[in-house]
């Protein structure tokens, strides 16, 4: 064996570990906070969790999910696109009252805290 062909091995390992300790330390860094402690996380990638009081379609087609109350007294918005395939899930309805946690970056709508859902993956049902 050649010095090249006993590197290889041994640089391909270190490589896989740096991955993984990448990707280990961004799930370790996910921070899982209540709906009603979402206005104090702006801008940042966070799990909200809640449950939620009011599914609304809008006239347009958005899903909103509302938390802590009906818009707009509320402690936490989800907004789903009205493009997304997640707007025409017919069992968006059935979570008005379940407690579930919604990943992403809370961003403001109108002085109010959201996170825009653009895939299923995002919402986890407690």
């Amino acid at each position: 064996m050649n010095q090249l062909s006993m590197k290889l091995p041994m640089v391909c390992l270190t490589g896989w570990f740096c991955g993984f300790c990448a990707i280990a330390s961004v799930a370790l860094a996910e921070t899982t906070i209540p709906d009603a402690d979402a206005i104090n996380h702006v801008g940042q990638e966070v799990t909200v969790e809640g449950t939620i009081t009011k599914v609304f379609k809008s006239k347009n087609g958005h899903t909103f999910l509302d938390f802590g109350g009906s818009y707009p007294d509320v402690t936490f918005l989800v907004w789903i696109p009205e493009d997304s395939p997640e707007a025409a899930d017919p069992g968006l309805g059935a979570l008005q009252g379940r407690k579930v946690k919604v990943s992403g970056t809370v961003e403001l709508y109108r002085g109010k805290p959201e996170i825009k859902v653009s895939s299923k993956e995002q919402i986890v049902i407690e």
